[in-house]
């Protein structure tokens, strides 16, 4: 797994024209708010790519928090990002929903259209350190060669005793696959 993972492209001394997260990470969720606030997301264990593009435009490393809108039947979660960056802190002009996705290379098209609309140069691409390979080469092969910077950053190291059943072991060995034959997939069909 040490020569799957991709190190870090992010330079501090750049403001980022946008934070670029790959969605999927807030749930659908209860609609009933909670506490008596408006606060109702469930957040999902990739939440961190949201939780850190928000911190990039907060803290001025971006200007603009950039998602698409993940749709499934009755959910689309491009809005609920929105509001739960906008209760984060983020202005409306910080964040910008490029279009309907359904999968990673959908988000490297969207971004790319985006990106050459709006005249965006410099961005960083953020999600999980398992994902980041299969992603970055998807945003290549369609010309955006963004910096990167990855979260959930995890030992990734499966040996033998991972395939015994454990939670933790199951864990890894499905990430692990998911991701490889995901890029085995992308790769097969020229997308790669």
């Amino acid at each position: 797994m040490y020569l799957w993972k991709v190190n870090d492209r992010y330079d501090e001394k750049v403001i980022y024209d946008a934070a670029i997260i790959l969605v999927g990470v807030i749930g659908q969720g209860d609609t009933r708010p909670i506490g008596g606030s408006d606060y109702n997301f469930i957040i999902s264990n990739t939440s961190n790519r949201l939780i850190t593009g928000i911190a990039f435009v907060k803290s001025g490393h971006a200007k603009t928090l950039l998602f698409g809108n993940w749709s499934t039947g009755n959910y689309d979660e491009g809005p609920v990002i929105r509001r739960f960056a906008e209760y984060q802190g983020l202005k409306e002009d910080e964040i910008k929903i490029y279009g309907d996705i359904s999968r990673t290379l959908d988000e490297a098209n969207g971004v790319k259209k985006f990106l050459d609309k709006n005249e965006y140069k410099n961005v960083v691409l953020i999600t999980s350190e398992m994902h980041m390979r299969r992603a970055l080469a998807l945003f290549n092969k369609v010309g955006i060669f963004p910096d990167s910077y990855s979260v959930s950053k995890h030992s990734y190291r499966v040996g033998w005793k991972h395939f015994i059943p454990t939670a933790n072991g199951a864990m890894k060995v499905q990430s692990f696959l998911y991701e490889l034959f995901g890029y085995v997939g992308y790769y097969l069909r020229g997308s790669i």
